[in-house]
């Protein structure tokens, strides 16, 4: 079986379990499509007379580490993912991972019962947002903000160490750990990365993940000396217009330890529609 067929039975799979637990499974379907040679994203798999009944997907950010899975509905109970949690244990220390984070739906009763019996504990929420047209406001010509006119531009090779130092000061990170992850998405088809200008100068960056007309919003962020100019706000809008335009859904996370943001994006028209608990491991 190939690699592509694999990944097509893990998104079968993936849409069986949400259907029937009425939830939203985070699997990191940007670094899932990536070339297994980037050697940052594993995945495990059940099999059971040709049928796809187990995943779990580890996720290399650097040192730490996100582990997300599922059962298929019928085949719970009968010891699969703790199967595919022992199996993962040689791959997690081969990784040197310092940090180890297993996420699961808030609305998922198998994930936070599996979740129970592993020595964890509570580390962050985040919500999944999308946007909605009903309550959202104009879109028209906002590309300005306080500081002069937003412009947003591809990103370029010679961007790659700005991109660098935004990750490393918008999301508390070292450049070391900023350039690790933004290697994970340096060449994939799917995705931008976008430059925010302010005046015809560097301001923020953001990445953008489009698949089957859903376009994703990564790791939005600005220098912070240029911080409450209307920036983002302005990034924001200007991008929901374009993927209107391209008949594509718009979506986002925040965490819920990060109210300016959320109340940013709710500003913006987007609605909350899923919650993603984190827990961080401790054996």
């Amino acid at each position: 079986m190939t690699s592509a067929d694999t990944l097509r039975n893990i998104e079968e799979l993936q849409q069986r379990c949400e259907q029937y637990d009425g939830i939203s499974l985070k699997l990191n379907w940007d670094m899932l499509r990536q070339p297994s040679a980037a050697g940052n994203t594993e995945w495990l798999v059940t099999y059971e007379d040709e049928l796809l009944v187990g995943f779990l997907g580890l996720y290399g950010f650097g040192s730490e580490m996100e582990i997300c899975g599922m059962v298929r509905p019928g085949y719970r109970r009968r010891g699969i993912f703790t199967s595919l949690w022992n199996r993962a244990q040689s791959i997690i220390k081969r990784g040197q991972v310092t940090t180890l984070l297993l996420n699961t739906p808030a609305a998922s009763a198998s994930g936070t019962a599996f979740l129970a019996k592993l020595p964890l504990t509570f580390n962050h929420a985040e919500y999944q947002m999308k946007w909605n047209g009903n309550s959202s406001p104009s879109l028209s010509a906002d590309a300005s903000s306080a500081g002069g006119e937003v412009v947003l531009r591809p990103a370029i090779q010679e961007d790659t160490p700005t991109l660098i130092q935004l990750d490393s000061q918008g999301f508390d990170m070292t450049e070391e750990a900023a350039a690790e992850v933004y290697k994970l998405h340096k060449d994939e088809g799917m995705q931008e990365h976008i430059i925010i200008e302010l005046s015809g100068q560097t301001a923020g960056k953001m990445r953008l993940y489009t698949e089957d007309n859903e376009t994703w919003i990564y790791g939005l962020t600005v220098f912070p000396k240029l911080r409450g100019l209307g920036i983002g706000r302005s990034a924001l809008l200007q991008t929901i217009e374009r993927e209107q335009q391209n008949y594509n859904g718009v979506n986002l996370e925040v965490s819920l330890d990060n109210p300016n943001a959320l109340k940013l994006y709710e500003s913006c028209g987007f609605v909350i529609v899923n919650k993603q608990d984190y827990y961080r491991y401790t054996g």
